[in-house]
């Protein structure tokens, strides 16, 4: 296959190209530097011609504090790159036969324990993530380009090693900080990279697959379950909790905003299961013994 990713230079952009090479397919990227392929239509057209898949994961990363200026950079940053890509596949005459566009189960409201939401739910949250996820999706699909089929993958926490919020987790669990944050309660919806990957060769495979799908491993867990995991696949027994504020001061250190870690989301994939999908990382035990080899 020809595949094109746009914002492929970040964690799951590399991911993605280097098993997509491994196999034997041809990747390039479309970034902001002109790596391979740059924005101007003139450059995007001729490329997407001779494409089998587009993936898009552009955007400004939310690993940042959601100053006004960063939420306006993060909404824009996500609708200007997708219109774009509309514009340029619809101007084809031989188009991608399938768009894979990323998005976010931040769409999702937070939930606990007692309450699993998928695909068909349609309680979204109303907060900032929330808001982005909604215009991001109705940027995509509010353009319907015959003969792509289009797919927007709703994804949760990315676990891998070089990159995404397992590093993180795996530092605070090295330095003793591994216990729960805040109340330990909120929910965390995961997905090991590699099934992300297979996601993606999964929804190219099965050509009826099309709208959202959650990138979502099956068991969710409390954030209390994710941390104690971790911190025995890496063989640390103690981790000391970090309560709320201590959170909200932490992430204010670094730059990120505190709902990232204290918000719950319990989310899985009712159109993987359905469709015989299986998970090489269903549970986050398996996922840690992965990463921690």
């Amino acid at each position: 296959m020809n595949v094109l990713i746009a914002g492929g230079t970040g964690f799951i952009g590399n991911y993605l190209k280097n098993r997509f090479e491994a196999s034997g397919h041809i990747v390039r990227l479309v970034s902001r530097s002109g790596m391979d392929v740059s924005w101007n239509l003139k450059d995007l057209i001729p490329e997407l011609e001779k494409t089998d898949v587009l993936i898009n994961l552009a955007g400004k990363s939310i690993n940042s504090r959601f100053t006004e200026k960063n939420k306006e950079l993060i909404l824009q940053s996500r609708l200007k790159t997708t219109g774009i890509l509309n514009e340029a596949v619809a101007a084809c005459k031989n188009p991608p036969a399938l768009w894979i566009n990323a998005s976010a189960t931040g769409i999702y409201k937070h939930t606990g324990q007692n309450q699993t939401l998928n695909e068909s739910s349609m309680d979204f949250a109303g907060d900032f993530l929330g808001n982005v996820v909604q215009l991001w999706e109705r940027e995509f699909f509010g353009t319907s380009i015959p003969g792509v089929r289009k797919a927007a993958i709703r994804t949760s926490v990315v676990l891998g090693k070089s990159g995404g919020a397992y590093p993180i987790f795996k530092f605070l669990a090295i330095i003793g900080l591994g216990g729960k944050q805040g109340s330990g309660a909120q929910m965390v919806s995961w997905i090991h990279i590699e099934d992300y990957y297979r996601i993606i060769l999964f929804i190219i495979e099965e050509s009826g697959i099309s709208g959202v799908i959650n990138a979502s491993a099956p068991f969710p867990v409390t954030n209390k379950i994710f941390m104690k995991t971790l911190r025995k696949a890496k063989r640390f027994p103690v981790g000391i909790p970090a309560p709320e504020w201590a959170i909200k001061l932490g992430t204010g250190i670094v730059g990120v905003d505190s709902s990232l870690i204290l918000a719950s989301s319990n989310v899985n994939s009712e159109i993987l299961m359905k469709n015989g999908f299986e998970f090489r990382f269903p549970t986050v035990e398996k996922a840690f013994l992965d990463l921690t080899q």
